[in-house]
Parts: C-alpha cells; sequence; structure tokens
C-alpha cells in the first residue's frame, strides 16, 4: 500500500510548475550569523532550515520568499520539506522544516546564498534549530 501525502490548507499559490499547491514560506533572514546557521549544504543543491511553528509531512512543496540580510529585494525558492523538527523537541531545538532547493534554478541559488554566507564564521557543521544557544553563543 502507497499513502500519498496529506494535503494542507494552501496559505498561499504559487502558479508555476510543479508548484500550484505549494505554501509559502516568508523568512526574512536578519544577520549573517543567521544566515550562516539556516543554511544546510550538506543537502543536494543546498537548503534552508526555517523556524516555523507550522506542521509539514516530507515531500511537501513550499515555496520560499527568502530575503537575505541587508536586501531589500526578496528571493522566490522552490523547495521541498526533508526534515521536520516538531514542537517540544528534545534539547530545546527550535521547531521548523528542512528545505531543499528543487527547481531549475536550484544552483544558482544556492551559489546566491552561499556568497552571503560569513566564511570568517565556523559554526562546526551545524545548522540553525540545534539549540537557540549554540546561535546566541556565536554572536
Amino acid at each position: 500500500m502507497v499513502l500519498s501525502p496529506k494535503r494542507r490548507p494552501v496559505v498561499g499559490q504559487h502558479r508555476i510548475a510543479g508548484m500550484h499547491d505549494a505554501e509559502i514560506l516568508n523568512y526574512v533572514v536578519n544577520d549573517p550569523v543567521e544566515l550562516n546557521l539556516s543554511f544546510m549544504p550538506f543537502i543536494n543543491n543546498g537548503g534552508l532550515f526555517i523556524p516555523t511553528p507550522k506542521s509539514f509531512s516530507l515531500g511537501d512543496r513550499v515555496l520560499i520568499d527568502l530575503q537575505l540580510p541587508g536586501k531589500k529585494d526578496s528571493i522566490k525558492i522552490e523547495g521541498k520539506v526533508v526534515m521536520v523538527i516538531p514542537q517540544n523537541a528534545l534539547h530545546h531545538v527550535l521547531p521548523g522544516v528542512g528545505l531543499q532547493f528543487i527547481g531549475a534554478n536550484a544552483p544558482a541559488i544556492r551559489t546566491e546564498i552561499e556568497s552571503h554566507l560569513d566564511k570568517s564564521m565556523e559554526v562546526g557543521g551545524y545548522t540553525y534549530g540545534i539549540t537557540e544557544e549554540t546561535k546566541r553563543d556565536k554572536k
């Protein structure tokens, strides 16, 4: 038996191929520390961890409306949920979703985000959401 992903009410819709029922997640990155901790370079084509109390399932399609630090214009990114951290997770981990960049522009989006990372800051391979203390310690 094959189970299909659960359908959720759509907050917003994006009308491009393959993203008709995608939920929109707005994410404003306030500083380079947050971007470094949000970026997930170990995911094929790159990805972001976005803190959110919203509920998602693995494989859900999401449109990310990302605003990078110091930029006025946002970047629209097609994404797929590859990690879910629920509310009340152990070790003070922030709830949210890990999203893989998908679509034809995924490599270009990854390159754009990597160009805004703070190369002087080493986060030890951790991503945002491991603990709130990690982010506070890096500031």
